[in-house]
């Protein structure tokens, strides 16, 4: 019985040993494998992405297109080098072959971008002839090379699961001898692998869930996506976004933003039933997939019925919370199968408009949302994450230009105008940013975030001894807000600046437009000292009694007014005219967009308080501005015959 018992339990062991071994070569084997999968996988990618930019590139030729052409092709090659250098056997073959491949086609394809560049007429016939087969050819190597690694990663798993089913196999019949000793041996091998597919389980279903929801994830959905376009039969895709979630995240905290996340996720996936699909693609953005789908009538009785449950009052810690949704919806081609990214593309856009309108549900329209270009689209949600975040790396910036008085030649305030440092995009202008922050609904939240730093940077300058006031421009749409006048006067008192130091613009349409509540709203601020300023002026069609109701200190003269200031013409009769009004009126009258040192003189002579425009200086960072000020007081005292002062600043 000993010496059977020792056989027994030697035999046991070295059939574990033996069996860990196994599993644990085979781990390794399709560890291996699925990393030249994926390697091959993002290689196949960025040869494709090189194709999509080369052709972009064509249509049209600019320095970022250029950049995102090199970034994949270097991220192809990356790819390729790493296989080469790190796999052996047939992997390592396939790749040199493959950069070899790539290597050449980008030779091509920088070759083909210079005659782009340099508008060579024979450009295309180049792309005919050679760009284009190198492109195919590589492709399709690329292609099968990257499904035939993947199959043998995925043989690789399904032989660890054979080695795993042999080794639980091994295991129970050693149990099956009885004895006590080996039944305790064996009932800790049994616990080990159980712990091992409850680990795999675990992993596969973290990877592809959303942790806070439970729903699944962007990838998970994107998958199902691709299944149901594969099946026969129409289907709705849904993209959803909270409106207000970023409030109560900044009011309330993270952890009732995390329970609006959550009961969201519940109350969408309480209203679809199986085999639809709800998922969190990330943020307080959701998705729904309905694979199968009777019609846009169906589709749109289901999205009305998710926007509705979104617009219940969420009780977080006692106290309600208004969130709302907006909802795009696109239906798959009737008759044709449908692309995964088109879609997804679409329902954004869709879902976009829907926030634009304040809400609810938009069904995507070629002819109204396929005019916004992808780049906006992107633009918006960079800038969207870049508010949400509080913007730490400073990529909104204010640049500033100097107001000068025409009585006295000396700068008294600046007008504060925003710049966007994008991180891949470079500069960009007020003219892109703010229709997009306009369009996407984020233009209030954009407001609230640039005067937080007009304010902290015109107090570093009262600290530093000059007092000169900052011109803010307001969005329109933001007296709508019933906090303005509290948010306002809470930001500057928490920079430490005066109310009096600062100056609101609004245009001239957007003030007039506004409701008798965003009136009263700005007759709060102007009691408490701070000043407003009417904008553009005499590119709208006010009424005169509109003008009169309005709290405004100032009147600006658009700069479209003043191309032509000889004596007798339009633009000199409607410049005189408004001077006289705002005066009249009691308000100062700045003209804005003053080009050249005549029209300086004459608007002196016309009775003009201010003026600012690139004849005086050009808007300029924070920490420029005291050189700006100085050229802008010594142009105005050479113009108008000052003496130049020495201001403190």
């Amino acid at each position: 019985m000993t010496a059977a018992l020792a056989v027994v339990l030697l035999a046991l062991a070295g059939y574990v040993l033996q069996g860990t071994i196994n599993t644990t070569r085979a781990t390794e084997m399709q560890s291996d494998a699925l990393t030249v999968d994926m390697k091959f996988t993002e290689a196949r990618i960025a040869v494709a992405m090189q194709e999509v930019n080369l052709r972009h590139y064509q249509v049209e030729p600019s320095v970022a297109v250029r950049e995102r052409f090199d970034r994949v092709a270097a991220e192809a090659e990356r790819n390729l080098a790493e296989i080469a250098g790190s796999s052996g056997g047939h992997a390592r073959e396939d790749a040199k072959r493959l950069l070899a491949g790539q290597i050449a086609y980008r030779e091509l394809a920088e070759d083909l971008i210079a005659r782009v560049a340099d508008s060579d007429p024979d450009f295309m016939s180049f792309d005919r002839l050679q760009v284009t087969p190198a492109f195919y050819s590589l492709q399709n190597d690329v292609d099968e090379v990257s499904r035939a690694y993947h199959e043998y990663a995925q043989q690789q798993v399904t032989a660890l699961g054979r080695q795993q089913g042999r080794l639980l196999v091994g295991t129970a019949m050693g149990f099956g001898v009885g004895l006590t000793l080996v039944a305790g041996i064996m009932r800790m091998v049994l616990g080990y692998q159980r712990r091992l597919v409850a680990q795999a389980a675990d992993s596969r279903h973290q990877a592809l869930h959303d942790a806070l929801t439970g729903l699944p994830n962007r990838a998970l959905f994107q998958r199902d996506l691709h299944k149901a376009l594969a099946r026969d039969g129409q289907i709705a895709l849904m993209i959803i976004d909270l409106d207000g979630f970023k409030a109560v995240n900044d009011t309330i905290g993270h952890h009732a933003g995390d329970q609006v996340l959550i009961e969201a996720g519940r109350r969408l996936a309480g209203h679809v039933h199986s085999p639809a699909v709800v998922a969190r693609l990330g943020g307080d953005e959701f998705a729904v997939l309905l694979p199968q789908v009777s019609g846009l009538s169906e589709a749109t009785m289901l999205a009305d019925r998710l926007v509705a449950e979104l617009n219940r009052d969420f009780v977080l810690d006692d106290r309600p919370a208004a969130i709302s949704g907006s909802l795009g919806l696109v239906l798959s081609p009737a008759n044709a199968p449908g692309d995964a990214d088109e879609l997804f593309r679409h329902a954004d856009s869709a879902m976009y408009r829907a926030k634009r309108h304040g809400g609810g549900v938009a069904v995507y329209d070629p002819g109204t949302d396929a005019d916004q270009p992808d780049d906006r689209l992107e633009l918006f949600t960079d800038l969207r994450i870049l508010l949400e975040t509080g913007d730490p790396e400073g990529r909104l910036q204010l640049h500033y230009q100097p107001q000068v008085r025409l009585r006295d030649g000396l700068v008294t305030g600046v007008e504060a105008l925003v710049r966007w440092y994008h991180p891949t995009r470079g500069l960009v202008m007020p003219t892109t940013l703010l229709p997009v922050a306009e369009r996407g609904g984020l233009a209030v939240a954009l407001t609230y975030h640039l005067l937080a730093v007009a304010a902290r940077q015109a107090a570093g300058w009262l600290a530093g001894g000059w007092q000169g006031r900052v011109s803010f421009n307001v969005s329109t749409g933001a007296l709508d807000d019933e906090r303005f006048a509290e948010n306002v006067l809470a930001t500057i008192a928490a920079a430490g600046l005066p109310p009096h130091m600062l100056r609101l613009e609004l245009t001239e349409t957007g003030i007039m437009a506004e409701s008798e509540t965003a009136v009263d709203t700005l007759r709060r601020i102007s009691r408490s000292g701070v000043t407003v300023s009417v904008d553009d002026f005499g590119t709208g069609f006010s009424s005169l009694v509109q003008l009169r109701d309005v709290p405004a200190d100032e009147l600006k003269i658009d700069r479209i007014f003043l191309g032509n200031l000889t004596p007798g013409t339009p633009d000199e009769v409607m410049v005189r005219s408004s001077i006289d009004l705002g005066h009249n009126l009691g308000l100062e009258v700045v003209a804005e967009g003053v080009e050249d040192v005549a029209t300086l003189v004459h608007l002196r002579d016309m009775g003009c308080d201010y003026a600012q425009g690139y004849a005086l200086a050009r808007p300029v960072p924070s920490s420029e501005l005291v050189g700006a000020c100085w050229v802008a007081e010594a142009t105005i005292a050479q113009t108008l015959g000052y003496a130049t002062s020495s201001p403190a600043r």
